[in-house]
């Protein structure tokens, strides 16, 4: 009996310590995960596209190990508070300078940086996946080969991801911002009927903005209107 008692204290003993060893590796990768997400925000400030891809690339990675999914199981992709919108509010770095300056389109283009503990996979997961899709858009921006249709085609399928599961009532920036980017997308690849559904629909939730005077929600993304305006020209898809 004693000896059969002690088997199962060793037992005990060293599956707690699996267990919390397996923990400490799964938060390591996550915190690396973050890292090398918000690494990509650097990348973006000095048009360093490539890296901000490889980066960002590396940080998906996390997403994929059964160490990372077996931590986050029993959370649910959606998030239970506006914890996105204030990380891009805390690091706002927009201007009106910046977005007054008339092009062919707005891209929010600005990564979001997640503190080096969070822990929360309704915040970590859509927010990797969108500085991810990010840096698949504005990589595209300058590729003169094939890639460039690929690209677009890839962030598109990953802002959509990163916004399907997203509450209607939280994160609203965060939700703007991906919608916008998409429709910038459907315009450069010609897909007019597509950029044109976002747009309208982004119009009809700035009336709401406008209506409560929300500033804070004005600033980030005022840039939008010159979509609006410029979605009626006819942009060459890609080839």
């Amino acid at each position: 009996n004693l000896q059969y008692i002690v088997q199962i204290n060793w037992v005990e003993t060293h599956t707690t310590r699996s267990i919390e060893q397996s923990s400490n590796r799964a938060n390591m990768s996550i915190e690396r995960a973050i890292q090398l997400s918000n690494q990509i925000v650097c990348f973006f400030e000095t048009r360093c596209f490539n890296k901000a891809l490889l980066s960002s690339c590396s940080a998906m990675e996390v997403l994929q190990q059964p160490s990372y999914m077996a931590e986050q199981a029993p959370s649910v992709i959606g998030g239970s508070n506006d914890f996105i919108d204030q990380c891009i509010l805390n690091h706002d770095k927009t201007s009106s300078s910046d977005q007054t300056i008339m092009a062919d389109e707005f891209i929010y283009e600005y990564g979001i940086v997640l503190p080096i503990n969070t822990m929360d996979a309704t915040v970590i997961t859509p927010v990797l996946i969108f500085n991810c899709a990010l840096s698949h858009q504005l990589a595209a921006r300058h590729c003169d080969d094939g890639t460039h249709q690929a690209f677009l085609d890839k962030a598109a399928s990953l802002y959509q991801i990163a916004y399907k599961d997203q509450d209607q009532e939280l994160n609203t920036i965060f939700k703007f911002a991906i919608l916008n980017n998409i429709g910038v997308i459907h315009k450069m690849l010609g897909r007019s009927e597509a950029a044109k559904a976002c747009f309208d629909y982004l119009v009809s939730i700035m009336m709401t903005y406008v209506a409560a005077d929300n500033s804070k929600y004005l600033r980030l993304v005022q840039g939008f209107w010159n979509n609006v305006l410029g979605n009626g020209r006819e942009t060459a898809p890609a080839a």
